[in-house]
């Protein structure tokens, strides 16, 4: 997908300068991509424990081998297992866009202040973008397009990124690629934060 991954650069700085010894909950991890990007970090900030979140069975599996991970458990972001206020940070990186309706992601949201003490990032696309199902995953598909209208009513924090491709003319390469293709050159990223 464009959208992925353009986020990284202002992600960094809702974290804080020294990490050692927080707690991160990461809500859909997927193939790990977030605990990875919090794991490198950490090593040059101070040390973390990295939770993740996953339901479907076949990336649950897997990032067991891995070990970016301190924790896994295969479970919905709706109703995790966990004390409230048992993670400094939560994140959610492209997955509130898979809630099939806004009441189900407003129920994530929900879900993950409730287990958080003090911050929690959501990164969506910005607005809905299409999206379709991923290696047999049916959840892998978006469902609903989230603008800030939508996190601003929680008491959010919202910022929209976009994707740098350092050109111009690599910019329009990358539209023209697309159209091609008959899909939409979706570089918007909503990061939304709340401060608990």
């Amino acid at each position: 997908m464009s959208h992925a991954g353009t986020e990284d650069k202002f992600l960094k700085t809702l974290f804080p300068e020294n990490m050692e010894g927080l707690t991160f909950l990461d809500v859909g991890y997927g193939y790990g991509a977030t605990g990875l990007y919090i794991r490198t970090r950490t090593y040059k900030n101070g040390w973390c424990r990295i939770i993740g979140v996953e339901p479907y069975k076949e990336y649950h599996d897997l990032m067991g081998k891995i070990g970016i991970y301190d924790e896994l458990h295969n479970c919905y972001g709706q109703d995790m297992p966990f004390e409230d206020n048992s993670f400094d940070i939560s994140i959610a990186q492209h997955v509130i866009e898979h809630c099939k309706t806004f009441d189900e992601g407003y129920k994530l949201l929900s879900e993950m202040e409730r287990v958080t003490r003090n911050r929690v990032i959501i990164c969506t696309p910005n607005g809905y973008t299409e999206s379709n199902a991923l290696d047999g995953n049916e959840d892998n598909h978006h469902c609903t397009g989230w603008t800030r209208v939508h996190f601003k009513a929680k008491g959010y924090n919202t910022k929209i990124v976009t994707k740098n491709v350092n050109s111009r003319l690599l910019t329009l390469f990358a539209k023209l690629v697309f159209k091609l293709q008959r899909k939409r050159w979706d570089n918007e990223v909503l990061v939304a934060w709340k401060d608990l």
